[in-house]
């Protein structure tokens, strides 16, 4: 898991393995947000997925490009 705090810009990024899936996110957002003095702070949630990495992120930017 990697937490990265970016409350400067409104939110707080989370990185979970597959294995790491299994955590309780409400449990987890809550308690990262009782800490947090910022009014409106978000939790951001980025999940392992199961597919290639490199083949995914090579469509998904052809896609956003327009190239695909």
């Amino acid at each position: 898991m990697e937490i990265y705090d970016k409350r400067n810009k409104g939110y707080i990024e989370v990185w979970l393995t597959n294995a790491e899936q299994q955590y309780d996110r409400k449990e987890l957002t809550h308690q990262l947000l009782e800490k947090v003095n910022v009014k409106k702070c978000r939790v951001v949630y980025f999940l392992s997925g199961s597919d290639d990495l490199l083949s995914c992120m090579e469509s998904l930017l052809k896609k956003n490009l327009g190239c695909a």
